[in-house]
């Protein structure tokens, strides 16, 4: 790992959230407002206030809402119902999670957080996955690595003293969070591979169970706590025998007795591991089947297996009986709070990818489409900048030009897309040319070195060509070529600008993060076409010129070129979906009705604004990108609510 960097590893998949940040190749365990472990629960205020690693003990407020477990909610539209005191994107509540855990590790260790790692349920999928990173991303946190639990069980199985050779087979089995999981692990190099995995059916809710039983053994047939009623006393009653059945239950882990506090004014009742035992029965029932279904599934025996390891359920410690006798082989305990986010560690640091100076895109192949689409934005500019010199009205006296109206505004658009030409060849320069690998470790990484020089040279290939529009305009009507200067280079330089901020500041991104960044500044060539080609016939139908002249209609034209080019500017200017479509309509109708000859240069203006603010989003991404721990100290500042 390179000197300097630090990782921190967060732990999702267990009952309680830990945190071990990895700086400099030692491992950090973070203390979480004073804990070891955090509880999993928010809180939600009235407001909106949300309140992180709130235990399920803890006495709510009527008014807010409390979430046990926001991972528990991903991949599920939570309906909103009267008895919501907030909507509830479980999403924004796992960030705020994560953003409260980062914030103890940076202020721990003193500095920020560079590379994350994030350990999940194995049943995970893509959308959970995507939500996961999402969530980071809204916390202000690098892009995670994500890793599932019993691979990272395993790989902290390893770490203290309990190997499983490459080719072998581990069965791991995490048994402290609801519902137990079982499963097989297949050993590579340096990693596993998931064979299959299960989970235990229908797993009781021990506490419920016990709690029920107490009621009906240690009250009277009259007494309130057997009622189902909706009572606030009655719920309230209920709840705090749950609690006092649970800190029971962490009792008898060292004893055999533990006394249950029943709401006054009845006695204490006495519960001891057999009751425990026998309330967990259906659990126990399950093992045999489950694992033989699961190396089943796994298409291997007990014989293939090399070590069985078990996170324990330290109020359940007969699972590890039933689970060597269903196995054969005597389970690896590991119940250390921070043994999955060490495990995780260990994983990311050995498929970590060389230091950043030897990082590099992969190389992609270059598509006819990629230079065809380049090719025809280069055309589209130079197009408008033909037709505008070609449809001017030039007035002549004694031989002299004494003036020339064209349109400046299309003068502008042109210079625009020849810079957006310079920014999408620089655009396809770092995905398709990728030099030596550096000599030396100090060295500037090839993939950021190439992004430095492409889009420089967009920012001055692109200034030139539109420089050289104004003064060629200027040529062609033997006439003062300032105002068509000023428009060419108007319209070219924000982007210039863009394009070297870029340049400057997109090399420091994480390679991890460049594929994602790559896809970010894709120009948008069609959008770009297509406002081309409205400005087209706009011009067109007040100059009666090509291809007017030979089908007339000019009226037709130009309300389809002002619809062609309202489209443009709302696909320009957004990118979510849903903006899109309430502003795509509204904008293609609007600029139909009101395209007239006294409009059309403001209509074409706006596109130019649009074409602007595509530009400065652009470099807001990098510099995001580039910077993710200035947006977390800005997220810091003005969100504290959230924190």
């Amino acid at each position: 790992m390179p000197h300097g960097d630090t990782t921190a590893a967060i732990d999702l998949s267990s009952a309680t959230i830990a945190a071990t940040v990895s700086r400099d190749g030692a491992r950090v365990p973070i203390l979480i407002d004073g804990r070891l472990v955090m509880p999993p629960g928010v809180v939600i205020g009235p407001t909106g206030h949300l309140y992180v690693g709130v235990d399920a003990a803890t006495s709510i407020p009527a008014d807010h809402r409390f979430v046990p477990d926001p991972t528990a909610l991903l991949g599920k539209t939570a309906p909103a119902d009267a008895t919501d005191v907030a909507p509830t994107d479980p999403v924004d509540l796992l960030a705020a999670v994560l953003r409260h855990v980062g914030q103890h590790a940076s202020h721990q260790i003193g500095q920020p957080i560079t590379a994350l790692t994030v350990t999940i349920p194995p049943s995970w999928g893509p959308r959970r996955r995507q939500q996961v990173t999402e969530a980071a991303h809204r916390a202000g946190l690098p892009s995670p690595a994500l890793v599932t639990a019993p691979a990272a069980l395993a790989a902290y199985a390893t770490t203290i003293g309990h190997p499983t050779p490459a080719g072998s087979c581990v069965l791991v089995c995490q048994a402290d969070r609801h519902p137990a999981t079982l499963t097989v692990l297949h050993t590579v190099d340096g990693g596993y591979h998931e064979l299959a995995t299960r989970c235990l059916d229908d797993t009781p809710d021990l506490d419920r169970l016990i709690t029920d039983d107490l009621i009906h053994t240690a009250t009277e047939d009259d007494d309130p706590l057997r009622t189902t009623d909706d009572d606030p006393a009655t719920t309230n009653d209920h709840r705090a025998l749950t609690d006092a059945v649970r800190t029971a239950r962490q009792l008898l882990v060292t004893q055999e007795r533990a006394p249950v506090l029943l709401p006054a004014p009845r006695q204490p009742a006495i519960i001891t591991r057999e009751d425990v035992t026998r309330a967990a029965q259906p659990v126990f029932d399950q093992v045999p089947r489950a694992v033989a279904d699961l190396l089943d599934a796994a298409d291997v025996d007990t014989g293939h297996l090399t070590a069985v390891i078990l996170q324990p359920d330290p109020g359940l410690p007969a699972v590890a009986e039933h689970l060597a006798h269903a196995t054969g082989t005597t389970p690896v305990l590991v119940d250390h709070p921070h043994a999955l986010a060490d495990g995780a560690l260990t994983l990311t640091a050995h498929h970590q990818a060389a230091p950043r100076a030897a990082a590099r895109l992969p190389r992609v192949r270059l598509r006819i489409s990629d230079l065809t689409g380049t090719l025809l934005l280069g055309a589209c500019s130079l197009a408008l900048l033909v037709q505008a010199v070609l449809t001017a009205d030039i007035t002549i006296h004694n031989t002299w030009v004494v003036g020339a109206r064209t349109s400046l505004p299309q003068l502008g658009i042109a210079g625009a897309l020849a810079m957006l030409t310079a920014i999408a060849i620089a655009h396809l320069a770092p995905t398709t040319w990728l030099s030596g690998t550096p000599t030396t470790p100090a060295e500037e990484p090839t993939t950021g070195s190439l992004i430095r020089r492409s889009y420089l040279a967009a920012a001055v290939g692109g200034t030139i060509t539109a420089t050289l529009y104004g003064l060629a305009t200027g040529t062609a009507f033997s006439f003062d070529y300032t105002s068509y200067l000023k428009w060419t280079l108007g319209g070219a330089l924000p982007l210039a600008a863009c394009a070297t901020l870029i340049a400057a500041t997109a090399p420091r991104i994480p390679a991890h993060a460049l594929p994602h960044w790559l896809t970010l500044t894709r120009p948008a060539i069609t959008h770009a076409t297509t406002a081309a080609a409205g400005i087209w016939l706009i011009r067109a139908a007040y100059t009666l010129s090509t291809p007017i002249d030979l089908t007339g209609m000019p009226g037709l034209a130009s309300t389809i070129g002002a619809a062609l080019l309202g489209t443009a500017t709302a696909l320009t200017g957004s990118r979510t979906r849903t903006i899109r479509l309430i502003t795509t309509p509204g904008l293609t109708i609007g600029y139909a009705l009101v395209i007239s000859y006294n409009t059309h240069s403001a209509l074409i203006i706006g596109y130019l604004v649009a074409l602007t603010w595509w530009g400065i989003r652009l470099t807001a991404d990098t510099l995001r990108l580039a910077f993710p721990h200035t947006g977390n100290a800005l997220h810091r500042l003005l969100d504290r609510p959230g924190n």
